[in-house]
C-alpha cells in the first residue's frame, strides 16, 4: 500500500459478500474474473467495482488494485474505458494487459504502483476542489487526534449549509461522508498496525476495539482480518 493506493497479487479464495470503500480494479492472472454484484454475475478479464459496490470475488489468481475515491488516477482511469458509478464494468484487455505486466516486472508491488501509474500520467487528470482539500485534511486530523468535528463545522469550512455540504462531498468523492470516514479509520488502523500491537492500534485509529476494527476490516474485504493483517506485515 501506498497514498491512496494498494495492491494484491494472490488467489482470491473464499471471501464472503463484502463491499469497501476504495474502488477496486481486479485482474484475472490466467483466463477470466468472475464477480457476483447487485444480483448479476460479471466475466471477464479485469473487471472494475466501483466503491460501496456489495460483491463477492470468484475463485481466482488474480491482481487486485484498490484505488481511494479521491486519487487523482480514479478520473485517468474512468476516462479509459465506459464506467457506470451504480454497477460493475469491463475495464477492456490494454488496461488488464498493462496492470499484469508491471506486476509480472518486480517483485516488489510499490514500485509496480508506481509504474502503473504513471502509464497515466498523460491523460487529464480531474482538478480536486480546493475546498474539498480543507475537508480531506480535516477529517484526517479528526482521525490520528482522536476528535470528531461536527457536520456543521465542516460545513462552514467549506461555506455551505449542512444538507448542500453531504450532497456536495458525495459529489466529490462518490462516497457519503460517513463512508469515507470509515475508509479513512480503516487506512490509519492499517498503518499502526505496523508500528505497535493491534489492540492499540485499533483504540488509536478511534476503533471501540480490536474486534470492532477486526469485523470492520471483515466486512470491507470479505476475508479474515488475521488474512489482511499477514499481508501487510509481509510487505
Amino acid at each position: 500500500m501506498s497514498a491512496g493506493i494498494g495492491a494484491f497479487v494472490g488467489i482470491s479464495g473464499d471471501n464472503k459478500p463484502h463491499k469497501h470503500w476504495a474502488h477496486q480494479l481486479v485482474v484475472a492472472l490466467n483466463g477470466e474474473v468472475e464477480v457476483v454484484a447487485g444480483g448479476a454475475r460479471y466475466r471477464d478479464t479485469g473487471l472494475w467495482i466501483p466503491a460501496g459496490e456489495l460483491h463477492q470475488l470468484g475463485h481466482a489468481e488474480v491482481v487486485s488494485l484498490y484505488v481511494d475515491p479521491i486519487h487523482q488516477i480514479c478520473s485517468a482511469l474512468l476516462a479509459s474505458f465506459p464506467y457506470s458509478e451504480k454497477s460493475v464494468s469491463p475495464i477492456g484487455k490494454n488496461m488488464a494487459t498493462e496492470l499484469v505486466q508491471c506486476v509480472s516486472k518486480t517483485d516488489n508491488l510499490q514500485c509496480a504502483l508506481q509504474t502503473f501509474q504513471a502509464l497515466y500520467h498523460h491523460y487529464p487528470m480531474q482538478n480536486t476542489d480546493n475546498r474539498l482539500n480543507r475537508i480531506l485534511s480535516r477529517l484526517k486530523q479528526d482521525v490520528t487526534s482522536g476528535t470528531n468535528t461536527p457536520l456543521s463545522q465542516l460545513a462552514e469550512l467549506v461555506c455551505l449549509s449542512p444538507s448542500r455540504f453531504s450532497h456536495w462531498f458525495s459529489e466529490q468523492t462518490g462516497l457519503p461522508l460517513r463512508s469515507y470516514k470509515k475508509w479513512l479509520k480503516l487506512l490509519v488502523g492499517f498503518e499502526l498496525s505496523r508500528q505497535m500491537p493491534l489492540a492499540d492500534a485499533a483504540i488509536t485509529a478511534g476503533f471501540s476495539d480490536q474486534a470492532h476494527f477486526c469485523r470492520t476490516i471483515t466486512q470491507a474485504f470479505g476475508v479474515s482480518s488475521t488474512t489482511i493483517i499477514k499481508l501487510l506485515s509481509e510487505e
